[in-house]
């Protein structure tokens, strides 16, 4: 670093634990604090590191001596050496015995025009990356919502002791090949207890190595958008619909149509449809729309993807049996995720796909990286099979029932005939419709301003809307009922007030 006539000088800040080093031909300062957690080697190569990359000392230069460094520096020769050694392990600088460090001549970068610009010249987003990247959700302008989100679970109802007993058990017994790449596609107990499960609950026929493990249902619907269609295709989702089926489609470069115009479309790839518990508007289809639509994809030459989110908990009756257990053709895939019935956060949904193409889809699982977490699957499989996901679900129905019907009750007391909404069914959230006058996107910002984090209903459609509100229960107790019911007041409030005279929340 320095010539021949190095020399250093030390300065002391008031702080004592920083110590400085300075070259006077570079006038470059090495820094140590000895409270960092960081070694004080680490500290040494990482500074060196960083001021030969950016040229600050050039090629050609020698840095002080390991003697010289570490006197200056009151640190121990063998600390400076490790981060000499650090430094020639990438190749930034040429140690030889009786020479100090020689910087290396290094090619040059191409750089920003501004050190401001941190994006410098970053290619832009490809067309697949702009799709991927557009948001067909609503978000709230002000991120503030929090309260009675659709689709969110209580987490006061959450069973953290028993989750944590079943993660404690599975963190015991994995080893061997589980623990490595062995099951990528998923743990042959959570595909057994699965198998048996879904048979008995949902009516789903599938062996139990035809049920693969993804960590969300947005990973499913992408995978198998993917595996099942050509650029340019169509798929057809139900209208309103899931906006992350929309979002997979549209990104695998897909012709996104509504389901009820199945009868113009000759070909079809992919049919997604929630037959047990529709969302977001919470009806069932009938068995004679269900055979109907099976006979429409296979016409069509269209695999059907059925999600059944969340109809362990439906209010009353049993569910009827899945779209998946009625196809005699096996062009149905099931979908399922413990998002609904557990949390989102635990990160684990299924798929149970057609046997023969059992091998290709895990191949292609294996290349997308969609992979769920090990002990995650094998504590759910021991959560079902010890009795205690029943007894969760068996809760959550009745604690979800009792809040939703409060809401719609209050709702209906509150507003009469100026709003539209339905007893729920089951599920975590109810369809609330306005006025045609209203801007339900308006109404949603307004609300969420105020701490909730519904949806406005317009956003789920592709074609003419309806104007409504998608509003989450799983957590609404009385006080909170209460509080949406009077925001919800003051937000029609300002839908009946002209423009300029709205006041923001």
């Amino acid at each position: 670093m320095c010539s021949p006539l190095f020399s250093v000088k030390l300065v002391l800040l008031v702080d004592p634990l920083y110590l400085f080093v300075w070259c006077q031909l570079f006038e470059y300062v090495v820094i140590l604090n000895r409270e960092s957690s960081s070694p004080l080697s680490s500290q040494i190569y990482q500074q060196y590191r960083e001021a030969i990359l950016k040229r600050r000392v050039p090629e050609g230069e020698r840095l002080p001596s390991s003697r010289q460094l570490a006197v200056s520096l009151s640190v121990s020769r063998n600390t400076v050496n490790t981060a000499y050694d650090l430094l020639r392990s990438e190749g930034l600088v040429d140690v030889r015995s009786g020479a100090r460090p020689e910087v290396v001549s290094l090619p040059e970068v191409e750089r920003a025009v501004s050190d401001g610009d941190a994006s410098g010249d970053v290619p832009p987003l490809s067309s697949r990356g702009q799709r991927f990247a557009l948001n067909h959700r609503y978000s709230s302008p002000t991120g503030r919502g929090s309260f009675m989100q659709p689709g969110e679970p209580s987490r006061e109802l959450f069973p953290k002791e028993l989750w944590a007993r079943s993660l404690r058990r599975a963190a015991r017994i994995l080893n061997g090949s589980a623990l490595g790449y062995e099951h990528s596609s998923g743990l042959p107990e959570l595909q057994r207890v699965l198998a048996q499960y879904l048979a008995q609950e949902r009516g789903v026929v599938c062996e139990p190595e035809q049920i693969l493990a993804f960590p969300t249902v947005q990973a499913v619907l992408s995978l198998m958008s993917q595996c099942f269609s050509e650029e340019g295709d169509t798929a057809l989702i139900e209208e309103p619909g899931y906006l992350g089926a929309r979002t997979a489609f549209v990104s695998s470069g897909l012709t996104v149509r509504p389901v009820t115009e199945i009868d113009q479309v000759d070909r079809a790839s992919l049919i997604y449809v929630t037959p047990s518990h529709q969302y977001p508007t919470g009806q069932r289809m009938e068995m004679g729309a269900r055979l109907t639509l099976l006979q429409q994809a296979h016409e069509r030459g269209a695999v059907i993807l059925e999600d059944d989110y969340d109809s362990e908990f439906l209010f009353e009756g049993r569910p009827i049996a899945a779209l998946q257990g009625l196809s005699e053709r096996n062009s149905v895939i099931y979908i399922g995720t413990s998002a609904k019935s557990l949390m989102p956060g635990i990160r684990l949904a299924y798929a149970v796909v057609p046997k023969t193409h059992v091998e290709g889809l895990r191949l292609a699982q294996r290349a997308s990286g969609a992979l769920a977490n090990v002990h995650v699957q094998l504590a759910f499989a021991d959560f079902i099979e010890s009795g205690h996901f029943r007894a969760h679900l068996n809760k959550i129905r009745s604690a979800y029932l009792e809040n939703g019907s409060a809401l719609c009750q209050l709702l209906n007391d509150r507003f009469g005939d100026r709003v539209e909404v339905l007893m729920p069914k089951g599920g975590l959230q109810l369809t609330l419709y306005l006025p045609e006058a209203c801007d339900d996107l308006a109404v949603a910002d307004y609300l969420n301003r105020k701490g909730f984090g519904v949806n406005p209903l317009s956003v789920f459609y592709l074609g003419q809307p309806r104007k409504g509100l998608l509003v989450g229960f799983a957590e609404a107790n009385e006080k909170l009922r209460e509080a949406f019911t009077c925001a919800l007041a003051e937000a029609l409030a300002q839908q009946a007030m002209p423009a300029r005279e709205r006041v923001r929340v």
